[in-house]
């Protein structure tokens, strides 16, 4: 979440000649709903529960970018699977940054909401993240490839990934793909 995932992806994907799928849209898409309506109206574990579903459906296409929510792959069963079907790519992006980028980000994401629904004052905000990137981390270190995004520019980022992807025997028609996996610290347009 907020790592740019959604925003360097379809890039990453062009350049390696590869599809590219953001997995929440792709839930929204099966849903019928956004990502917010189905946290709201069925609970987190619903949308975990298609979130697992829709992760291992990308395993059937080729040359096939996925970009996936902070959350998905904090469940082990989830990120077990993706580390043998694919490479998977952490964008790091430290709190400050990324707290920066969530507040200017799209607002609707629903774990950064409190309890009645609103934005979070950032205090709120930035101890939320930081919790959030204390439980996940250990996860998201587990990834084929970390890049520690800083205050690189998109067209630097890419250039990161890309490279990091070659010297890892990625980004060569396989299938499964590659993952990229979104840092809770960094800004995405995923929940």
């Amino acid at each position: 979440m907020g790592s740019g995932k959604s925003t360097v992806g379809p890039i990453v994907a062009n350049v390696l000649g590869y599809d590219f799928v953001d997995l929440d849209a792709a839930i929204e898409a099966q849903a019928g709903k956004p990502v917010q309506r189905i946290f709201a109206e069925e609970g987190e574990a619903a949308f975990r529960a298609l979130e697992a579903e829709a992760l291992r459906t990308t395993a059937r296409r080729d040359r096939l970018l996925v970009a996936v929510g902070g959350g998905a792959l904090t469940f082990e069963e989830n990120l077990t699977w993706a580390l043998a079907h694919g490479t998977v790519v952490y964008l790091r992006v430290s709190l400050d940054p990324l707290i920066r980028r969530l507040r200017r980000g799209r607002a609707g994401r629903p774990l950064l909401r409190d309890e009645a629904g609103k934005r979070l004052s950032h205090q709120a905000l930035r101890e939320k993240v930081r919790a959030l990137l204390e439980r996940r981390e250990r996860y998201y270190l587990r990834a084929h490839v970390v890049v520690e995004i800083g205050n690189r520019r998109v067209g630097h980022t890419v250039d990161a990934i890309v490279r990091a992807l070659h010297r890892q025997g990625a980004g060569r028609p396989r299938r499964g793909g590659a993952t990229a996996h979104a840092d809770p610290r960094a800004p995405t347009d995923d929940g």
